[in-house]
Parts: structure tokens; C-alpha cells; sequence
């Protein structure tokens, strides 16, 4: 199946890749030679002994190792011994989930959103810009906004904080179980709103949330903006809501995303 990747983490594949083989592939030569024959009569006139020409020529192709193509490998790779890659694709999530370990590299189907919450802190969401838009006016427009400028400071320094980092959430065959992590944006090769919807995920598995647990998305393993007290406070007072939708319930496997693709 041809792969139209909207999110591969290049380095982490070329790793991966590179611990299977013990290096990486800089190109790959194609080298074909292709041998003719042309058969003459030798002597004056055509009259005399029989001859023999042979042509020969060669024709040497290098294709670069281009990452869909390395994503393709390392596929082939762990499909060859999925237990010394602890490779994993997962046909159930209810009854395969609980048994994945720390580390284990799986491919699930699943169909991932943006959280809004996330959306909006986004810094191409350009939602502070417009909310300080709305603050100026107000200066000039009496009662055309009413905009608390402390909320305005906090919501500009979670935005910049946060960056251009997306944090998904992945909802597989299961009325239980979800995935979670986060994407970088130097790996993304879509917009934003294209990488919702039914797709493949591929990633390493970093923690378990249990279920009855909850935890914060801006302080998810490898993608947290807050300080630990922070973090930890935060964890004690727990979702301000069953909306609310900062926070993925357990139980989900929180996963170091490889690839994302369909």
C-alpha cells in the first residue's frame, strides 16, 4: 500500500533504521549491463570465414534512501522479528494494550483530534493576536470588549510556551482505550486540521495512564511546559469538568510518535 505520510519523524526513523541494520544507507547502486551480438561475414565480397562483434553496455542507476523508503525497511525489519523489536500491530486494542510494555513500537489504527484547547494555544492559531486586537479596542470603543489583561498575560505566555507543538489524541477500536502524544512541527507535512481523522499511528510506548486516572496534556512525558510543582498541583486539582478537554483519561498509552499516516 502506497503511504501518504502527514506526520515521520525523520531522525527518530533513521535511528530505529540504523540500531535494526548497524548503519544507514547514504544511497542504493543499481548497476545493469546489457551484452549484444552482431554476427558478419569476414573477406572480400561477404565470401570467407564468419565473424563476431560484441557490444556491451553498462548503465549504473543511485537512488537516495529517502525516509519513506527507510520507513518501508524498518517495517519489513520488525515484521521479521517482531520480538527483538518488540514490534506490535495492534488488531485489538482492549486485549493487546494492557500488555504492552514500556518501549514496545506499535501500528494502530485510530481516528486522532486536536483537542480544541490545544488548537487555540497553538501559536498559529493567532488567538492571542486577536484577543489583544479586541483589548486595543476597547481603549477606543468603550464596552467593546471586557478583557481582563491578567487572563490576556497568562493565555500569551501558555501560547509561547507551547509553540508550535501539537498534542493529539487517538480514539482506536475500543470504548475504553486512547492514545496520546505529542507532534513536533519540523516533522509535520500537513496542516494543522489535515492530521485529524481516521489514520495509522506508529510510536514507541513511554507511559500508561490507568484507568480512573487523568492526566494533563501540557504536562504529558517530552512535551511539558510547566514546571514540576506546577505540573503537580495542577494533577491534584484534577479536570475542572467531564468537558474538559486538557486532559486525556485513562486508560491510554501516552506514545513517542513515529508516524502518522494513511
Amino acid at each position: 500500500m502506497l503511504k501518504n505520510f502527514l506526520y515521520l519523524n525523520e531522525a527518530a526513523l533513521s535511528d530505529y533504521v540504523s540500531a535494526l541494520e548497524g548503519g544507514i544507507r547514504s544511497a542504493v547502486g543499481d548497476r545493469r549491463t546489457d551484452s549484444r551480438g552482431a554476427h558478419g561475414k569476414a573477406g572480400f565480397g561477404g565470401f570467407g570465414g564468419g565473424g563476431e562483434a560484441a557490444h556491451e553496455s553498462e548503465q549504473t542507476v543511485s537512488m537516495k534512501d529517502t525516509p519513506p523508503a527507510q520507513f518501508e525497511r524498518l517495517m519489513r525489519l520488525v515484521s521479521a522479528d517482531p520480538e527483538a523489536a518488540g514490534w506490535v500491530e495492534v488488531m485489538d486494542p482492549d486485549s493487546e494494550f494492557p500488555t504492552l510494555g514500556t518501549g514496545s513500537l506499535i501500528d494502530v489504527e485510530c481516528d486522532i483530534q486536536i483537542p480544541a484547547f490545544v488548537s487555540m494555544l497553538n501559536r498559529g492559531s493567532g488567538l492571542v493576536d486577536t484577543m489583544k486586537s479586541l483589548s486595543a479596542l476597547s481603549d477606543i470603543i468603550p464596552n467593546a470588549a471586557n478583557i481582563d489583561v491578567s487572563q490576556l498575560t497568562m493565555l500569551e505566555t501558555m501560547t509561547n510556551l507551547l509553540g508550535d507543538r501539537l498534542m493529539i489524541i487517538g480514539s482506536p477500536d475500543s470504548d475504553a482505550w486512547r492514545i496520546t502524544g505529542q507532534l513536533l512541527p519540523a516533522h509535520q507535512r500537513v496542516e494543522m486540521e489535515d492530521l485529524e481523522g481516521d489514520v495509522r499511528v506508529v510510536g514507541k510506548v513511554k507511559r500508561r495512564i490507568h484507568a480512573g486516572e487523568s492526566h494533563p496534556l501540557m504536562a504529558l512525558p517530552g512535551s511539558s511546559v510547566m514546571s514540576r510543582e506546577k505540573r503537580r498541583e495542577i494533577a491534584r486539582k484534577g479536570p475542572s469538568s467531564e468537558s474538559d478537554d486538557s486532559w486525556v483519561r485513562g486508560p491510554a498509552l501516552v506514545l513517542d510518535i513515529l508516524a502518522i499516516y494513511r
